[in-house]
C-alpha cells in the first residue's frame, strides 16, 4: 500500500501541476502579467519576492513549483524566475529558526481540505474568471495533497530512522544520506528537524548535522526538477537553474563546512541547534551574493544550453523531395495537399464529436494521433506554413530556369490551385476551432429545445462529413458535379436551420442569446464545410487538368 500511496502522490503531483499552470494561463490578462513581470523586475526583487514567499508558505518546493508553474505559462520571465528560486532557498531557512528556537512544526498539509473544498465547489458552481481562481486553487491543493501522500509513504522509513547508526562515518557519508532522504520524503524542513533533533540527542557532531542540511538542500531540488523535465523548454531551464545553483552552492558549502562553523563561532552563537540553522542560512545567503551579479548571464546561458525539444516531423512528403526536381516535388506538394485535407477533415470530425468510418485515429500520423485538439490545430498550421513555403520554393527554382519558359504558366497555375486548397482547408480547420466552446457548451446544455437544435444542425453535419469522408477515401478522382450537389445540400441544409430559428425566436420567450449563438455555430460549420469543398475543388480542378 505505501508503494500505491507513492504512486498516487506522483499522480496528483504531477496532475495538480498541469492544472495550477492551465487557471494561471486563463488568469493571465495583461495587467496581471504586468504586476508580475513588476514585481520581480529586477534581481534583487524576484530574489526579495522568493525570501518572502518561502518564509510565509514555509516551502521553499511549494514556491519552486508555483513559480514553475509561471514561467511554464508565459507569465514570468525565466531570469526573474531564477530569482524567485534563489531567493527561496534563503526563506526556507526561516523553518530552522523556528524549530530551534520555538519548537514550532508547520504542517502544510492543514491547508488541504480547505483548498479543496473551496477550489472543488468553486469550479463547480462558478463561471469565467472567478472559475479560472478555482481551478488554481483547486490545482494548488491537489499538488499539495500529492506531496502529502509522497511524504506519508516514507513514514515508516523517516519515523524509525536515528541518525546515530552513521556515527563515526565520514562527512561525505552524512551529505549523501541527507540528498537520499530529502529526495524520498520531499521536504528539506523535514530533514532539518531530523538533524536538529540527532544533535540535540548528541547523536550527531555539529559538522555532521550541517553535512546532512547541505545533502537535504540539495536533496530538495528533487521536487522542482520533477516538475519541470517534462514541460516546456522555459520550465526544464528554471529547473535546471535550481539544481545547477544549489549543486554550486552546496558543493562550496561542504568543503567549507569547517571555516563557515568558525565564523558562526566567533559570532558568539554557541547553542549547537542554532547554530545548525546559521549554518543553513549563512551558506545560503553567501550563494546568493555569490549569484545575483551573474542572473542574466546564468539566464543567458541556460537558454542557450537547454533548447526547445525538436517537433516531430509533421510532413510525410515534402520533405524528401528536392524542390529542383519539378515533376517529382509537385507530386510530393500534391500528395501532402490531399494528405493536410484528411487531416483537418479528422480533426473537424474529432471535434464536432462525429462518428465515421472512413478515417480512424490509426490512420493519422505519429505526429498528431497523441496531440489534444490546441496543438492539432497548431501542428495543421505549422503544416500550412511548410507547405506553402515549399510550393514558392518549387516556383522559384523553376523561374530561374529560362529554359522551362514553355511551361511555368503552366506550373504557376498548378501551384496556385495547391495554395488556395491550402489556405481553404486551415480555414475550415479555423470555423470550427472558433465554435469549440459553444460546441462543447451546447454537448452539455439540458435545455430539451437546445438540444434538439444542435442535434439537428450536427445530424446534417454528419451526413455531409461522412460524404466527404468516403470522397477523399476512394482512389478514383472527385468529380466536382459530385462537390457541387454537396455544396447546394449543406447551403439547403443551413438555410433551412436559420429559418426554423427565426421563427422560433419569434414564438417564444427562449434565451435569444442562445438561438443567437446557434445560429452562429450553424454559419461556421457551413463556411467550414463550404471552405473544405473549395479545397477539394482546387485540387480536383488540377487532378482534371493533369
Amino acid at each position: 500500500m505505501a508503494l500505491w500511496q507513492a504512486m498516487a502522490g506522483l499522480g496528483l503531483f504531477l496532475f495538480g501541476m498541469k492544472q495550477l499552470e492551465a487557471a494561471l494561463k486563463l488568469l493571465a490578462g495583461p495587467r496581471f502579467n504586468h504586476w508580475i513581470v513588476r514585481s520581480t523586475n529586477q534581481p534583487l526583487r524576484s530574489v526579495a519576492t522568493g525570501i518572502m514567499a518561502t518564509a510565509m508558505v514555509q516551502s521553499s518546493s511549494l514556491v519552486g513549483l508555483i513559480t514553475l508553474a509561471f514561467v511554464g505559462a508565459g507569465i514570468m520571465p525565466l531570469v526573474n524566475g531564477i530569482g524567485v528560486v534563489l531567493g527561496s532557498n534563503l526563506g526556507t531557512t526561516f523553518t530552522g529558526w523556528m524549530v530551534a528556537t520555538l519548537g514550532f512544526k508547520v504542517d502544510m498539509s492543514l491547508l488541504v481540505y480547505p483548498l479543496l473544498g473551496l477550489g472543488g465547489l468553486g469550479y463547480g458552481l462558478l463561471k469565467g474568471r472567478s472559475q479560472s481562481v478555482a481551478l488554481a486553487v483547486l490545482g494548488l491543493a491537489l499538488l499539495l495533497l500529492g506531496l502529502g501522500f509522497m511524504k506519508d509513504s516514507a513514514t515508516a522509513f523517516s519515523d524509525q530512522l536515528s541518525l546515530g547508526v552513521l556515527q563515526g562515518h565520514p562527512l561525505i557519508v552524512y551529505l549523501l544520506f541527507g540528498v537520499v532522504v530529502t529526495a524520498i520524503i520531499q521536504s528539506s524542513s523535514v530533514m532539518m528537524m531530523l538533524a536538529l533533533a540527532a544533535l540535540y540527542a548528541d547523536l550527531l557532531t555539529l559538522p555532521a548535522a550541517a553535512a546532512v542540511v547541505i545533502g537535504a538542500d540539495l536533496g530538495t531540488t528533487s521536487t522542482v526538477l520533477l516538475g519541470g523535465l517534462q514541460g516546456a523548454a522555459a520550465k526544464r531551464r528554471l529547473a535546471y537553474a535550481h539544481v545547477v545553483f544549489n549543486l554550486v552552492v552546496d558543493a562550496l558549502a561542504f568543503v567549507s563546512i569547517h571555516g563557515i562553523l568558525w565564523v558562526i563561532a566567533q559570532l558568539q552563537i554557541n547553542d549547537p541547534l542554532l547554530g545548525l540553522v546559521a549554518f543553513h542560512s549563512f551558506f545560503n545567503l553567501l550563494g546568493l551574493l555569490l549569484f545575483i551579479p551573474f542572473i542574466h548571464a546564468f539566464s543567458r546561458w541556460l537558454e542557450r544550453r537547454v533548447k526547445n525539444k525538436k517537433p516531430e516531423q509533421i510532413s510525410a512528403y515534402i520533405n524528401a523531395v528536392p524542390v529542383s526536381v519539378t515533376e517529382a516535388a509537385m507530386q510530393a506538394l500534391s500528395l501532402e495537399t490531399h494528405r493536410l485535407l484528411a487531416l483537418v477533415l479528422y480533426f473537424n470530425m474529432r471535434l464536432l464529436g462525429i462518428k465515421h468510418q472512413h478515417i480512424t485515429p490509426n490512420d493519422l500520423p505519429e505526429a498528431f494521433r497523441k496531440l489534444n485538439d490546441l496543438a492539432y490545430y497548431t501542428a495543421l498550421k505549422r503544416l500550412e506554413g511548410q507547405l506553402i513555403g515549399y510550393a514558392l520554393q518549387v516556383q522559384k527554382f523553376s523561374q530561374d530556369r529560362p529554359d522551362k519558359a514553355p511551361v511555368l504558366s503552366d506550373l504557376a497555375h498548378q501551384i496556385d490551385h495547391h495554395m488556395q486548397a491550402i489556405r481553404a482547408a486551415i480555414y475550415a480547420a479555423k470555423s470550427i476551432k472558433d465554435i469549440q466552446g459553444n460546441i462543447q457548451e451546447f454537448q452539455l446544455n439540458s435545455a430539451p429545445s437546445t438540444q434538439a437544435y444542435f442535434a439537428q444542425i450536427m445530424a446534417f453535419t454528419g451526413q455531409h462529413y461522412q460524404t466527404l469522408a468516403a470522397m477523399m477515401a476512394t482512389d478514383g478522382a472527385i468529380l466536382r458535379e459530385d462537390l457541387n450537389t454537396l455544396k447546394d445540400h449543406a447551403n439547403n441544409a443551413r438555410r433551412q436551420f436559420r429559418s426554423q430559428i427565426h421563427q422560433h425566436m419569434g414564438s417564444t420567450d427562449d434565451d435569444a442569446l442562445v438561438l443567437s449563438t446557434l445560429l452562429n455555430v450553424n454559419k461556421e460549420v457551413y463556411n467550414s464545410k463550404s471552405a473544405l469543398i473549395k479545397a477539394l475543388h482546387e485540387v480536383s480542378h488540377y487532378a482534371t487538368e493533369g
